[in-house]
């Protein structure tokens, strides 16, 4: 950390990328400099089918989201992450988030590729 920013290390020239409270840590390879764009401002990058994504809190700490909330980036409802979530694990859980489509970004590309048509 410093002057009130998180630094987190990355394969770029300056070697790390600043985050903030709220911006999300891609922490697939945490200790190695192998990875570019490792830091959302403000958003969530794709979701894989691992547990590699974290949000940056209040007091600088780490914290990775929880299958829940994966499933909520993905659009699932309360109820249906309730049914799932009862009956897999969540390496599962995680795995569904990652292999889900999100409906509302499909229908708009739908509604654009058809206005474009």
């Amino acid at each position: 950390m410093r002057d009130g920013v998180l630094l987190i290390k990355e394969a770029t020239r300056r070697g790390y990328s600043e985050a903030e409270p709220g911006d999300t840590v891609d922490i697939s390879y945490a200790g190695q400099n192998k990875k570019r764009a490792r830091v959302g401002h403000g958003v969530s990058y794709t979701l894989t089918t691992h547990a590699d994504k974290a949000v940056v809190e209040k007091g600088m700490r780490i914290r990775r989201l929880v299958p829940r909330e994966c499933l909520r980036l993905q659009g699932f409802s309360d109820g249906q992450i309730d049914k799932l979530l009862a009956v897999t694990s969540d390496t599962q859980a995680y795995r569904q988030a990652g292999n889900a489509v999100t409906v509302n970004v499909v229908h708009a590309l739908g509604l654009r590729i058809k206005a474009a048509y």
